[in-house]
């Protein structure tokens, strides 16, 4: 069967995407993506999957004009998406959501195409808001997004992500450089990064605490300098391809709450605080409470953000010493373990 994948390029529909590619591809399926990808572009070609790649953007400017020039550009891609859908005659497209992938979708709908789309956060994206209504099917990260959507084309397939075949602690910290007798911080702040959480978690230290630290591109420099010139016990990184070792390194996780950052996190039994993104309709939110109401994780809130609430929640969650059974325990019945197969089977049988 061959299956197109409609995506945008920001980490929290790439990651899912490229997961369910994968486990289509193992079921011996075509697979090619398509979609307004920006740099994810190149990771989607190294993986060897062929790629449609189209511009288009978000709506940022609410005026008038800016409304004209959305609704143009918007409608040039839609128009060029048929060329698309044509060109790979997919039997199945799956959309993951944002603007990448809306006109993707929209020509496969007009089309008459089978289209099943994938909502990574509780709350339902406006692209995928708007596109739920006449898609076939509608898979959900998070069974509380059932009460924003058609429960009737609803599918709990959980967010595909990496959490499977992590090594050992001792072996995830002799990798990193660390030592076995301290508590180990992780900070993610999302594919970029997060210059508020760069900032504040610099101010923090010294802590009697090593870490990780992913700053993301654009601030690794500046950070990577800093940590060495206070000669602190942080490892600093632009980005951790193998997030498998940082997870099984970490005593506590510091990270914004994406949908897949999440699900990873309940799925590993990981302590976290987490401080969500507070723009775009500050959905992290609704995500990070999956967690935080079964008190699998504390939340600390932007406009919150400080060196000492920070410092406060992180030894909150280490002083509350839970194991990873004991998250797991709290977590059971939140997440599915296998999820791309999941949503690979939904496509199957559209």
């Amino acid at each position: 069967m061959k299956i197109l994948i409609a995506t945008g390029g920001t980490g929290g529909h790439i990651f899912p995407a490229i997961e369910t590619a994968k486990a289509l591809r193992v079921r011996g399926h075509q697979v090619s993506f398509a979609g307004v990808l920006g740099p994810s572009e190149d990771k989607i070609k190294a993986l060897d999957f062929p790629v449609f790649s189209l511009a288009a953007q978000g709506l940022n400017d609410r005026s008038f004009l800016g409304w004209l020039n959305f609704s143009k550009i918007m409608s040039q891609a839609v128009f060029r998406s048929f060329g698309v859908v044509q060109k790979c005659a997919p039997d199945k497209i799956i959309g993951f959501g944002s603007y990448g992938a809306f006109p993707v979708v929209m020509a496969g709908c007009l089309m008459r195409c089978p289209v099943l789309i994938h909502e990574q956060n509780v709350v339902p994206g406006k692209a995928n808001a708007l596109l739920s209504k006449i898609v076939k099917k509608v898979a959900i990260s998070f069974e509380g997004s059932r009460r924003y959507l058609d429960c009737a084309k609803v599918v709990w397939t959980g967010c595909p992500c990496h959490h499977s075949a992590i090594p050992s602690k001792s072996e995830s910290l002799l990798a990193f450089g660390l030592e076995e007798n301290k508590k180990t911080i992780l900070l993610l702040g999302g594919s970029q990064g997060s210059q508020r959480l760069n900032e504040i978690f610099f101010e923090i230290f010294p802590v009697p605490f090593q870490a990780i630290h992913m700053t993301g591109p654009r601030e690794f420099p500046m950070y990577e300098k800093k940590y060495r010139e206070a000669n602190l016990p942080v490892k600093v990184y632009p980005f951790i391809d193998n997030i498998g070792a940082a997870y099984a390194a970490a005593d506590i996780v510091i990270a914004r709450a994406g949908a897949a950052t999440v699900s990873e996190l309940g799925l590993l039994g990981l302590a976290a605080v987490l401080v969500p993104y507070p723009f775009a309709g500050n959905h992290q939110k609704y995500n990070a409470d999956v967690l935080a109401d079964k008190g699998a994780a504390l939340i600390v809130e932007q406009k919150d953000l400080t060196k000492s609430s920070l410092k406060e929640a992180v030894i909150r969650m280490l002083s509350s010493n839970f194991s990873r059974e004991d998250i797991l325990k709290k977590t059971q019945g939140l997440f599915q373990t296998d999820a791309a197969l999941q949503l690979a089977l939904v496509a199957e049988g559209l």
